[in-house]
């Protein structure tokens, strides 16, 4: 790939302070150079430049957390509830609730893997649309990781779940096999939840991960649903959750455990280990989190729709725990945008994360909890990854991070580059939701 200068108004590198008329030199997918217009060009005299004029110039944001398989549930719920709701009470709250009712309209959709192919391309496009540069996918769908291995650009973790030995065995031997026969892909396990497998299949999930170096998210903390349920075996998850899906005679004896300590206890507390949501975990947990070095992903629209609360993100900084942002699915949100994420997120922690913190927890956090220590930032030898935000109206100079954690700018996209190559973004909507 020859030479090629990138100019904007603002670049804003993240790990540095914001330029104002500077530049990023690209060459063979890589930034080689960053700094003021001027001097780039006269350094670079016969490298072609593409000037974006008054807009900002920024890493893609990088979403950790997502299900894009899940992108068409506004609509599959819609009809569902069309169908059912001559024959159903009113929908029951919570996060147990939730679940079941989850489970319900994935029975109702059958079992046509093309069904969740639709939606998976459905959401790819939506992030995109939205600036995202890479993805954590959850993917559930066994037949779906052939489309993330040609198609993501992330990490795909491929869902472990149940208490089923031989299940638990099958889904680890598709992971090992798509590892090994496409090894291009970035791949990791994604043992769902201590609440949806045995401490057993936790153990042989993060042994299996061990042994072939790969990442692991799991979802941890997320509920108090969750806590009570690991603590005594009470509570929906064990009253509605367990004999909905005939798990009953896996209820006792209780772990009288909390979460984090199911994952100690599994080996699985790790560097390489993202535990998402995190909202139900204390001090002395967000303490051993620290120690461990693994990264936490947000996800506080989901979290918010779900009644969980709030999770301690000033704990989690104040600890140094690093911090990511993810959108969940649309399951559970209303957008895959990460800017409406940002928004969220500043309103919602009530100034306990600033803006420059949410920025970086959206590019450089999410960089280093899917282990692509080489992206999030822009500068010398990371990957050429960045959007542009073309506004009506730039901010001055000193308001630029908090201008950028605003919805709005989902819909400012004027142009996404990923490993120095330019993604179409000719057929996006800017009145989809995104």
């Amino acid at each position: 790939m020859p030479t090629h200068i990138y100019s904007s108004r603002y670049i804003v590198p993240i790990e540095d302070a914001t330029l104002e008329n500077g530049a990023l030199v690209v060459k063979d997918e890589r930034i080689i150079a960053i700094g003021e217009k001027a001097q780039l060009v006269q350094r670079y005299p016969h490298a072609p430049c593409t000037d974006f004029g008054d807009s900002i110039l920024l890493p893609a944001p990088i979403n950790a957390h997502t299900h894009l398989e899940l992108s068409h549930f506004p609509r599959w719920e819609e009809q569902h509830r069309a169908y059912t709701e001559e024959q159903k009470p009113k929908d029951k709250q919570g996060f147990t609730a939730w679940i079941l009712r989850l489970i319900e309209i994935k029975k109702s959709l059958g079992r046509d893997p093309e069904i969740y192919r639709s939606a998976w391309h459905t959401g790819l496009h939506l992030a995109q649309c939205a600036g995202t540069g890479y993805i954590g996918d959850i993917l559930t769908t066994p037949q779906l990781s052939a489309t993330a291995a040609e198609h993501l650009p992330g990490r795909g973790y491929i869902e472990i779940v149940g208490h089923d030995p031989a299940q638990v065995h099958t889904r680890l031997q598709h992971l090992e096999h798509w590892a090994d026969h496409a090894p291009h892909a970035l791949w990791g396990a994604a043992p769902h939840a201590p609440y949806t497998l045995s401490q057993d299949m936790l153990k042989l999930s993060f042994r299996t991960t061990t042994t072939r170096h790969l990442p692991s998210s799991i979802h941890l903390g997320e509920s108090d649903e969750e806590v009570e349920f690991l603590s005594s075996a009470s509570g929906p998850m064990a009253q509605e959750l367990y004999p909905y899906v005939n798990w009953e005679h896996h209820l006792n004896p209780p772990r009288r455990m909390r979460p984090l300590e199911c994952l100690q206890k599994a080996g699985g507390l790790r560097r390489d280990t993202l535990l998402v949501h995190g909202v139900q975990l204390n001090r002395s947990e967000i303490n051993s989190v620290a120690s461990s070095g693994a990264s936490v992903v947000l996800c506080p629209r989901s979290n918010a729709r779900l009644q969980c609360g709030k999770a301690p993100a000033g704990e989690y900084l104040r600890a140094g725990v690093p911090l990511a942002l993810g959108t969940d699915s649309l399951a559970s949100n209303s957008s895959l945008s990460m800017w409406d994420e940002m928004a969220f997120a500043l309103q919602w922690f009530g100034g306990e994360l600033s803006p420059k913190q949410l920025l970086h927890m959206a590019t450089c956090g999410g960089a280093t909890a899917l282990g692509l220590e080489d992206a999030g930032s822009l500068a010398q030898g990371q990957r050429a990854t960045f959007v542009v935000v073309s506004p009506p109206a730039l901010p001055d100079l000193p308001e630029v991070a908090q201008f950028l954690c605003h919805s709005r700018r989902g819909r400012d996209i004027t142009a996404l580059y990923r490993n120095g190559n330019k993604v179409n973004l000719s057929s996006c909507n800017k009145d989809e939701t995104v």
